[in-house]
């Protein structure tokens, strides 16, 4: 075709579509492409949770509880020494733990979204199964109850841990009754596991410088046992510590001790040990764990 043709057809072509639009009521217009809506982001969850909701500077938190060597042998430790180590470091607002004798600190976050029961937290030393209801343990502002195990599966047990009072906040005036929820485990074999639960109360006469309670223990099967009224108790005036023993004859580990928790001993954590004998078949077994508290 040559340029002498080409020009003509240009030309009728542009006048042609030129006619189509005619007046601006006849305009054809061509809907551009549906916008394909962008997919919600799934909330990424924050990397820490506040074990110790009042925890706002770098600190290393007191702890108490009960642990065991292995699931097999049992060997209760009830020190603070045989416990997992827990602090706060705040230019990470993170938490990192140590287990029993190891002298390096690792870090951990949590690895499901808490509940309103139970929130998991995970690392490469610890495993944290931190209770977050009320009625077992949770909803505490300066201290907190868990059960923990490291990674190995060579040490687990049942703690309470807590930003530890200091002397001049003890009251020594006065008296204040603490309620508070037990977590621990047992040896006795009937069951898949063996928890034990429950609540203990705790009276202090700050004045006196006395200490009386007991616990009412929640053993597996269902087996409430009855309140064990506490005896030869340990306290004095201005202690921001205590301990006694369980008011109970049977043979095996008998004491609970523990301490004051937060700037006026708002709260209170410590552990427990005793000796009970099965419903299920008469013989005595040994129980142990943690507790917290509050007045």
């Amino acid at each position: 075709m040559t340029n002498s043709t080409i020009r003509p057809f240009l030309l009728a072509t542009a006048f042609a579509l030129a006619g189509c639009g005619g007046g601006s009521d006849n305009v054809v217009s061509i809907p551009p492409p549906p916008v394909t809506p962008m997919p919600t982001p799934t909330p990424t969850p924050t990397s820490t949770y506040a074990i110790i909701p009042q925890a706002i500077s770098t600190q290393e938190f007191a702890v108490a509880g009960a642990s065991h060597s292995a699931a097999e042998d049992r060997m209760t430790q009830v020190g603070a020494g045989g416990q997992l180590q827990v602090r706060y470091v705040q230019s990470s607002n993170s938490y990192e733990v140590r287990v029993p004798q190891s002298t390096a600190w690792a870090g951990i976050s949590y690895m499901s979204t808490p509940s309103n029961s139970l929130i998991d937290f995970g690392g490469d030393s610890a495993i944290l199964w931190i209770r977050t209801d009320p009625s077992v343990g949770g909803g505490y502002s300066y201290s907190s109850l868990f059960e923990w195990a490291d990674t190995k599966s060579t040490i687990e047990g049942h703690e309470a841990i807590g930003m530890a009072t200091p002397a001049s906040g003890v009251p020594i005036s006065g008296s204040a009754t603490y309620s508070g929820q037990i977590l621990g485990q047992s040896n006795e074999p009937h069951g898949d596991d063996y928890p034990v639960e429950g609540t203990i109360a705790l009276s202090f006469n700050f004045a006196a410088g006395s200490l009386s309670g007991s616990i009412t223990p929640n053993l597996h099967q269902g087996f409430v046992s009855d309140p064990l009224a506490f005896r030869d108790t340990v306290y004095s005036t201005g202690s921001t510590s205590f301990s006694g023993k369980f008011d109970t004859s049977l043979a095996g580990l008998n004491s609970f001790s523990g301490l004051f928790t937060g700037p006026s001993a708002q709260e209170l954590i410590g552990n427990f040990a005793f000796p009970y004998r099965s419903p299920i078949d008469d013989a005595v077994y040994q129980a142990d764990g943690a507790f917290v508290g509050a007045r």
